[in-house]
């Protein structure tokens, strides 16, 4: 049973023009709040209607974000772009885009039947986080459901993503041509999908290259920035084994290694060459560079979109893995020539 904008304000502890200022996405209203109002409104079962004829009678998509533990989903220009690209394909859609968030922990069961009550013509799954078991939740709702940035085998709904192991090849493989034969992984230690595929691309590079993947030096750190800082320092100062190049997971893990390699005094490129992936806009402003992979994230969003309009059309078409292709972005965080390198060191040597 849903309840009144009042009845949802009154829970909430704002006044109901809050309320109406956020569905109108009226400005004057704090991130937070508008937050805390979407979450309520999914859980209360808070359906809203706009006075205005015109804009009532636009069909809604609902974007539903899967919050597991946050601690890849979280304020970076990633997403931020990503939102705005399904934003944008909405409007020139005519469709009006709610937003709202099924939280962990808590009660899925009671966040999901909420989710069920509200009014749309089809769910966009934010499933980043997501593990395969979670998507039971979502079996039996009766609109279209596209899931955004995750992809599981066993999942059966239209997925659009990026084509992570395709980008992961890519980047392993630049290492390897610039000479780099001992090439490392700089990986998550927070399991995702998209982490995965990354993975299987990283280690189909290798072995194209004549390199051995059963012998690759992986250092597992956390993909937020802080916590990534403080792993692989920890790691360091055990003095380990370390390669020449690295990949990395995403540009935040790139970054926070760059940040510990540098603390230990050595040098990027010279020392050690890393490469990220996302091309998000810090990769600009670090010393050196970062090289990464692009990923077109407004295209992510509206193609998303695309398919849910698409799939609300034609329900029983088969589900289909959209995967958009990432590009290579050259810095100065890799060493172009390692052969040159060592050759140049060992001239230096004998001319000692």
């Amino acid at each position: 049973m849903s309840i009144s904008a009042k009845d949802l304000a009154a829970i909430l502890g704002v006044s109901p023009a809050t309320v109406s200022m956020v569905f109108n996405n009226k400005p004057g209203i704090s991130d937070a709040t508008r937050e805390l109002v979407y979450k309520a409104a999914a859980q209360y079962g808070y359906s809203y209607k706009k006075a205005d004829k015109n804009t009532a009678e636009s069909p809604v998509i609902q974007f539903v974000t899967y919050k597991k533990h946050e601690q890849i989903i979280a304020n970076t220009p990633f997403f931020s772009e990503l939102t705005e690209g399904i934003t944008q394909e909405s409007s020139r859609q005519h469709c009006a885009l709610h937003m709202s968030y099924i939280h962990e922990p808590g009660s899925i069961r009671e966040q999901v039947e909420a989710l069920k009550s509200i009014n749309c013509i089809g769910i966009l799954l934010l499933a980043t986080e997501m593990s395969p078991s979670d998507f039971n939740w979502f079996r039996d709702f009766s609109v279209p459901i596209v899931v955004l940035d995750c992809y599981y085998d066993n999942i059966d709904f239209d997925c659009v993503l990026i084509n992570n192991t395709q980008g992961a090849y890519q980047a392993t493989d630049y290492l390897a041509r610039c000479g780099h034969r001992r090439i490392g992984y700089l990986h998550s230690s927070v399991i995702c999908g998209n982490f995965n595929e990354r993975a299987s691309g990283f280690r189909d590079a290798l072995r194209a290259n004549g390199l051995s993947d059963e012998t690759a030096i992986i250092h597992e750190i956390s993909p937020t920035s802080q916590e990534g800082f403080q792993d692989m320092m920890r790691i360091l100062e055990g003095k380990p084994e370390l390669a020449e190049a690295y990949f990395a997971d995403n540009d935040i893990i790139a970054a926070a290694a760059m940040k510990a390699f540098q603390a230990h005094g050595y040098r990027i490129p010279e020392d050690i060459s890393i490469i990220g992936f996302d091309d998000m806009p810090l990769c600009d402003i670090m010393t050196p560079a970062l090289s990464t992979m692009n990923v077109p994230k407004k295209e992510l969003g509206a193609l998303s979109v695309q398919r849910l309009i698409q799939r609300t059309q034609a329900e029983r078409d088969p589900h289909l893995k959209l995967a958009l292709s990432t590009t290579l972005v050259t810095r100065e965080s890799v060493l172009h020539d390692r052969r040159a390198a060592k050759c140049d060191h060992v001239l230096h040597l004998h001319m000692i």
